[in-house]
Protein backbone atom coordinates (compact mmCIF):
# COMPACT_ATOMS: atom_id res chain seq x y z
CA UNK A 1 0.00 0.00 0.00
CA UNK A 2 2.74 2.40 0.29
CA UNK A 3 4.02 2.46 -3.27
CA UNK A 4 0.82 3.08 -4.62
CA UNK A 5 1.07 6.01 -6.84
CA UNK A 6 -2.01 8.40 -7.24
CA UNK A 7 -1.61 9.48 -10.51
CA UNK A 8 -1.48 6.26 -11.64
CA UNK A 9 -0.65 5.17 -15.50
CA UNK A 10 -2.87 4.60 -17.35
CA UNK A 11 -3.63 1.17 -18.86
CA UNK A 12 -6.27 0.16 -20.92
CA UNK A 13 -7.29 -3.33 -19.00
CA UNK A 14 -9.93 -6.10 -18.06
CA UNK A 15 -9.82 -5.24 -14.07
CA UNK A 16 -10.04 -1.51 -14.35
CA UNK A 17 -12.31 1.31 -12.97
CA UNK A 18 -14.65 0.91 -15.68
CA UNK A 19 -16.13 -1.93 -14.50
CA UNK A 20 -18.48 -0.62 -11.60
CA UNK A 21 -18.25 3.17 -13.88
CA UNK A 22 -20.38 1.69 -16.72
CA UNK A 23 -21.94 -0.61 -14.26
CA UNK A 24 -24.23 1.51 -12.51
CA UNK A 25 -24.70 3.70 -15.52
CA UNK A 26 -25.74 0.53 -17.39
CA UNK A 27 -28.54 -0.17 -14.78
CA UNK A 28 -29.93 3.56 -14.99
CA UNK A 29 -30.48 3.12 -18.65
CA UNK A 30 -31.98 -0.37 -18.42
CA UNK A 31 -34.48 1.01 -15.94
CA UNK A 32 -35.14 3.92 -18.29
CA UNK A 33 -35.94 1.15 -21.36
CA UNK A 34 -38.34 -1.09 -18.91
CA UNK A 35 -39.92 1.86 -16.75
CA UNK A 36 -40.74 3.81 -20.48
CA UNK A 37 -42.71 7.00 -18.19
CA UNK A 38 -40.10 7.39 -15.79
CA UNK A 39 -37.04 7.45 -18.29
CA UNK A 40 -39.05 10.69 -20.41
CA UNK A 41 -39.36 12.35 -16.95
CA UNK A 42 -35.56 11.32 -16.41
CA UNK A 43 -34.65 13.37 -19.62
CA UNK A 44 -37.09 15.91 -19.93
CA UNK A 45 -35.03 19.40 -20.13
CA UNK A 46 -38.00 21.56 -21.53
CA UNK A 47 -38.16 23.64 -18.29
CA UNK A 48 -34.32 24.57 -18.08
CA UNK A 49 -33.17 27.85 -18.34
CA UNK A 50 -29.82 28.89 -20.28
CA UNK A 51 -27.72 28.39 -17.02
CA UNK A 52 -29.58 25.34 -16.06
CA UNK A 53 -28.70 23.80 -19.39
CA UNK A 54 -24.75 25.31 -19.10
CA UNK A 55 -24.53 23.25 -15.72
CA UNK A 56 -26.08 20.36 -17.05
CA UNK A 57 -24.23 20.14 -20.27
CA UNK A 58 -20.99 20.72 -18.01
CA UNK A 59 -22.13 17.45 -15.55
CA UNK A 60 -23.00 15.63 -18.33
CA UNK A 61 -18.91 16.31 -19.85
CA UNK A 62 -17.46 15.40 -16.98
CA UNK A 63 -19.32 11.58 -16.43
CA UNK A 64 -18.85 11.23 -20.02
CA UNK A 65 -14.71 12.12 -19.21
CA UNK A 66 -15.06 9.77 -16.12
CA UNK A 67 -16.28 7.09 -17.40
CA UNK A 68 -13.57 7.32 -20.48
CA UNK A 69 -10.59 7.86 -18.05
CA UNK A 70 -11.98 5.02 -16.24
CA UNK A 71 -11.24 2.76 -19.16
CA UNK A 72 -7.66 3.10 -18.10
CA UNK A 73 -7.57 3.11 -14.58
CA UNK A 74 -6.48 -0.20 -12.89
CA UNK A 75 -8.58 -1.16 -9.97
CA UNK A 76 -6.26 -1.91 -6.53
CA UNK A 77 -7.55 -5.44 -5.77
CA UNK A 78 -5.71 -6.67 -3.13
CA UNK A 79 -4.81 -3.73 -1.31
CA UNK A 80 -7.19 -1.54 1.67
CA UNK A 81 -8.15 1.01 -1.30
CA UNK A 82 -9.92 -1.37 -3.35
CA UNK A 83 -11.92 -3.09 0.60
CA UNK A 84 -12.89 0.46 1.59
CA UNK A 85 -13.94 1.81 -2.29
CA UNK A 86 -15.32 -1.87 -2.80
CA UNK A 87 -17.60 -1.49 0.32
CA UNK A 88 -18.95 2.15 -0.44
CA UNK A 89 -19.66 1.63 -4.52
CA UNK A 90 -22.06 -1.50 -3.34
CA UNK A 91 -23.57 0.75 -0.51
CA UNK A 92 -24.11 3.34 -2.61
CA UNK A 93 -25.23 0.72 -5.90
CA UNK A 94 -28.26 -0.73 -3.23
CA UNK A 95 -29.57 3.32 -2.59
CA UNK A 96 -28.86 3.75 -6.38
CA UNK A 97 -31.22 0.88 -7.27
CA UNK A 98 -33.68 1.51 -4.61
CA UNK A 99 -33.75 5.35 -5.89
CA UNK A 100 -34.13 4.76 -9.30
CA UNK A 101 -36.86 2.06 -8.67
CA UNK A 102 -38.95 4.84 -7.16
CA UNK A 103 -38.54 7.50 -9.24
CA UNK A 104 -38.92 5.19 -12.48
CA UNK A 105 -42.62 3.55 -10.57
CA UNK A 106 -43.46 6.89 -8.96
CA UNK A 107 -46.18 9.11 -10.27
CA UNK A 108 -44.85 11.89 -12.60
CA UNK A 109 -48.20 14.55 -11.15
CA UNK A 110 -46.45 14.33 -7.91
CA UNK A 111 -44.04 14.92 -5.23
CA UNK A 112 -41.66 11.91 -5.14
CA UNK A 113 -41.65 10.73 -1.12
CA UNK A 114 -41.67 7.00 -1.23
CA UNK A 115 -38.61 4.68 -0.82
CA UNK A 116 -35.26 6.20 -0.14
CA UNK A 117 -36.99 9.79 -1.20
CA UNK A 118 -38.25 9.83 2.12
CA UNK A 119 -34.44 10.23 3.61
CA UNK A 120 -32.97 12.34 0.79
CA UNK A 121 -34.25 14.37 -2.34
CA UNK A 122 -31.69 13.12 -4.19
CA UNK A 123 -30.75 9.83 -4.12
CA UNK A 124 -30.21 9.06 -7.28
CA UNK A 125 -27.55 12.07 -7.57
CA UNK A 126 -26.24 11.23 -3.73
CA UNK A 127 -25.58 7.42 -4.61
CA UNK A 128 -24.09 8.25 -7.80
CA UNK A 129 -21.53 10.19 -6.71
CA UNK A 130 -20.92 8.34 -3.54
CA UNK A 131 -20.39 4.91 -5.80
CA UNK A 132 -17.58 7.27 -8.32
CA UNK A 133 -15.90 7.95 -5.14
CA UNK A 134 -16.01 4.48 -4.41
CA UNK A 135 -14.30 3.35 -7.96
CA UNK A 136 -11.76 6.58 -7.23
CA UNK A 137 -10.72 4.91 -3.67
CA UNK A 138 -10.47 1.31 -5.34
CA UNK A 139 -8.39 2.74 -7.82
CA UNK A 140 -6.44 4.96 -5.96
CA UNK A 141 -6.43 7.30 -8.65
CA UNK A 142 -6.15 11.06 -8.48
CA UNK A 143 -6.86 11.24 -11.61
CA UNK A 144 -10.58 10.37 -11.27
CA UNK A 145 -10.68 12.39 -7.87
CA UNK A 146 -9.65 15.76 -10.19
CA UNK A 147 -12.91 14.56 -12.29
CA UNK A 148 -15.37 13.87 -9.49
CA UNK A 149 -14.84 17.10 -8.10
CA UNK A 150 -15.88 19.46 -10.66
CA UNK A 151 -18.65 16.68 -11.37
CA UNK A 152 -20.29 16.99 -8.10
CA UNK A 153 -20.18 20.80 -7.97
CA UNK A 154 -21.86 21.13 -11.58
CA UNK A 155 -24.21 18.09 -10.76
CA UNK A 156 -24.96 20.66 -7.15
CA UNK A 157 -26.38 23.41 -9.53
CA UNK A 158 -28.04 21.14 -11.45
CA UNK A 159 -29.35 19.66 -8.74
CA UNK A 160 -30.55 23.21 -7.44
CA UNK A 161 -32.41 24.11 -11.19
CA UNK A 162 -34.26 20.65 -10.60
CA UNK A 163 -35.65 21.73 -7.33
CA UNK A 164 -36.40 25.17 -8.71
CA UNK A 165 -38.32 23.53 -11.08
CA UNK A 166 -40.10 21.12 -8.36
CA UNK A 167 -41.10 23.51 -6.27
CA UNK A 168 -43.00 25.44 -9.16
CA UNK A 169 -44.50 22.06 -10.83
CA UNK A 170 -45.61 20.76 -7.32
CA UNK A 171 -46.00 23.63 -5.60
CA UNK A 172 -46.93 23.35 -1.84
CA UNK A 173 -46.38 19.76 -1.36
CA UNK A 174 -42.78 19.67 -2.58
CA UNK A 175 -42.33 22.97 -0.27
CA UNK A 176 -43.62 20.72 2.74
CA UNK A 177 -41.07 17.92 1.76
CA UNK A 178 -38.52 20.35 0.79
CA UNK A 179 -38.24 21.48 4.33
CA UNK A 180 -38.70 18.17 5.97
CA UNK A 181 -36.17 16.36 4.17
CA UNK A 182 -32.41 16.56 3.31
CA UNK A 183 -31.28 17.13 0.12
CA UNK A 184 -28.65 14.41 0.24
CA UNK A 185 -28.55 13.26 3.44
Amino acid sequence: MNNIAFFTSFELGWFNAWIPSFGIVLIQFLYMLIYKEGGKRAVDTSWYTKKDRQNSHGSSFLQILLLIVSLFIPLKIGTWWFVVGTVIYSISLFVFIAAIHSYAVASADKTIKNGIYRYSRNPMYFAFHTGMLGVCIGSASLWLLLIIIPFFILTHWVILGEERYCATTYGEEYIRYKNNTPRYF
